[in-house]
């Protein structure tokens, strides 16, 4: 992949030289991110294997299309406040990014969204994410607790013939103060870093300073982390891991296993064997026989009856392996049963398919929250970098009280059937109606204030409702 794995394997340019600064990871996870790259993007095979199944591929883009089916997102304060309604534009220029960052977080195990100035569609200026993905980044420090503190990323860009690569550097100390150093290089060989540039070659990178310290300490790196919900399982570090590592060996047995399989129907093909005098070319240059069909040979006797050879093809043995692999690897994913493997299979029950479901309803809550806390944490960093530059007001503003995000129906959550529930229990008058609606329209009900606001949008007058005598 060229200088797309510059900073992950060391092959192109050695983080120390660039950064000042070695890469914290271990020899172990940058061997893993490569794997996990090689796996979702390798269609070749080899000798030995067949990845034409293309397993990494379809369980990223299974379960990113889990996460977002039904997603949908919202700023309460857009139509009360100037700064909800910015916020709305940064939350929407986010949305448009939320697929391709969910797939290179299940990837490469993390990846960052970092906020870069840009004009928003209502004239105004605002940000849009810039995503920076875990093979263009090296780690160059971790606080106690596993938080970075010290990440380079490289971002790439193609001018006529010049290929250029900017290199980042963000350092935050223990204040919370954060210094960006910016580098920039120029090639004319898309698989080498070449030498210095300065950054007003070209136009996107000229207004960067080569060195700068913000004002005020925005909390972190100012990019919003993305990572992967689960424990690191190949070195133990604070690292985050591809959703697919814990099945890397079983995704090289499907490709073996497919590569064999291919085999069995390649030799199984029928042939017959003849002399060899029977597919010399005429002196037309055409052949009389189709040699994959026909087989010649040296010292069969012209006399000789054509010999067909037609073997039984052994399919099952090697599709019921796969299947077995297809399994595994949706336990160990937490998939649902036959999102892989079939689910047709007389050997599967009702019950073991709906408690896989259960299991990957789980996981995709753990997504759903990972997704919900980058979100948040990128428009608290929208809202503090936008103070900084002017962009926004200074008034106060939580993220946390303002970014709604709704899922939609699941396995273990349907608001259909919530809504069902809170009815019968208001019939029953063991719950306000008030309540209902709130809970309904995601409206706050904890003071009489708010329970007031509900009855008078959503609740007719009493005695509308009540019969003429």
């Amino acid at each position: 992949m060229g200088i797309v794995r510059a900073l992950v394997d060391g092959s192109v340019v050695n983080a120390a030289e660039v950064f000042g600064v070695p890469d914290v990871t271990t020899k172990e996870m940058r061997s893993a991110i490569l794997g996990w790259l090689d796996a979702y993007f390798d269609d070749s095979g080899d000798n030995e294997h067949d990845p034409c199944m293309r397993m990494a591929y379809t369980i990223v883009q299974k379960l990113q299309k889990g996460v977002f089916a039904e997603y949908r997102s919202d700023i309460l304060d857009k139509a009360k406040t100037a700064k909800g309604a910015w916020m709305d534009e940064n939350l929407s220029a986010l949305d448009r990014a939320k697929t391709e960052l969910l797939q290179w977080m299940l990837i490469g195990g993390e990846c960052w969204a970092k906020p870069v100035p840009c004009r928003l569609q209502d004239g105004r200026m605002g940000f849009r994410p810039l995503i920076a993905r875990r093979q263009d980044a090296a780690i160059l420090g971790r606080a106690a607790n596993g938080g970075v503190t010290g990440i380079g990323t490289a971002e790439y860009a193609v001018q006529g013939n010049r290929y250029y690569t900017l290199f980042e550097k963000r350092i935050t100390d223990e204040n919370g103060y954060l210094t960006i150093e910016n580098k920039l290089y120029r090639s004319y060989n898309k698989h080498t870093i070449g030498s210095p540039a300065p950054l007003t070659e070209l136009a996107q990178y000229a207004g960067l300073p080569v060195r700068c310290t913000w004002a005020k300490p925005v909390g972190g790196l100012g990019m919003a982390s993305l990572r992967m919900p689960a424990v690191n399982c190949v070195d133990g570090s604070a690292d985050a891991v591809s959703v697919y590592a814990p099945a890397m060996g079983l995704i090289e047995r499907i490709d073996r296993n497919e590569k064999q399989l291919c085999e069995e129907f390649d030799l199984a093909r029928h042939r017959i064997t003849v002399p060899e005098d029977m597919l010399k070319k005429s002196a037309n240059g055409q052949r009389a026989l189709k040699d994959s069909i026909f087989v010649g040979m040296a010292d069969l006797r012209q006399e000789m009856q054509p010999l067909a050879f037609s073997p039984e093809l052994r399919d099952e043995p090697y599709e019921r392996r796969e299947q077995h692999y297809l399994r595994a690897v949706e336990n160990l994913l937490g998939m649902k049963r036959g999102m892989l493997s079939n689910a047709q299979e007389v050997e599967k029950t009702a019950f073991e398919i709906a408690s896989t479901a259960g299991d990957y309803n789980l996981s995709l809550i753990d997504l759903q929250r990972a997704w919900y806390d980058c979100a948040r944490e990128y428009l608290t960093l929208c809202d503090r970098i936008g103070q900084m530059y002017g962009y926004c007001d200074q008034s106060a503003w939580d993220a946390g009280e303002q970014l709604a995000i709704t899922w939609g129906n699941g396995v273990l959550y349907d608001p259909d059937k919530e809504l069902e529930t809170d009815l019968r229990l208001a019939s029953a008058q063991l719950l306000r109606p008030e309540i209902v609606l709130a809970r309904r329209y995601d409206l706050p009900w904890e003071t009489e204030e708010d329970l007031a606001a509900i009855r008078a949008k959503y609740m007719p007058a009493m005695e509308a409702l009540e019969p003429e005598v």
